[in-house]
């Protein structure tokens, strides 16, 4: 299974902490080069989680139809698409507030984006973790014949005929989530 969305994201992770490191040298040095990049580095990060809702949104999809994944997983994916939206929201505001603070000069402005920078930073940290979850352990965006293979390998079908029940249930757990 393609998915896009995993690129996308580490940025959106990694741009802030980044950007937290060119703002704490700003205060302090009070060197304004640095208070403009930080600004920079955020409307970067800011720009690419766009990318990174727009192809978790389509990635989710593909997952929900084409995959094998947990009844829990399917869960685990809406309230992550959810999730998404208010860390997006929250970069959105830490941008803001950072560029005004760039724009009017106001050093208070500057030590409170330092505040938004780090929850924005826990926010995405926060988000990866249950990313990371939806695919190691629910296997979301794992080919189908990997995780065919998987549970093949746990479970003998000729001897256990639990494992036919479980592919079973996920299916009809899949298309019932369809349906809804």
């Amino acid at each position: 299974m393609e998915v896009l969305h995993p690129p996308f994201v580490h940025f959106v992770i990694a741009l802030p902490l980044v950007s937290l490191f060119s703002q704490l040298t700003y205060l302090a040095t009070k060197d304004k080069t640095y208070s403009k990049a930080t600004t920079r580095i955020l409307a970067f990060s800011l720009l690419v989680s766009f990318f990174a809702l727009f192809t978790g949104i389509i990635d989710a999809q593909k997952i929900i139809n084409s995959s094998y994944i947990l009844e829990k997983g399917l869960k685990e994916i809406e309230e992550h698409k959810e999730f998404g939206f208010v860390v997006v929201g929250m970069l959105f505001v830490t941008t803001l507030l950072k560029w005004i603070a760039c724009r009017t000069n106001k050093f208070d402005l500057e030590k409170y984006s330092v505040v938004f920078i780090v929850a924005t930073i826990l926010l995405s940290l926060y988000q990866g973790r249950e990313g990371g979850i939806i695919v190691y352990k629910y296997s979301g965006g794992i080919k189908d014949d990997i995780v065919k293979q998987r549970i093949m390998d746990k479970f003998d079908p000729i001897e256990d005929k639990e494992c036919i029940e479980k592919i079973k249930r996920i299916k009809s757990v899949k298309k019932s989530f369809q349906e809804d």
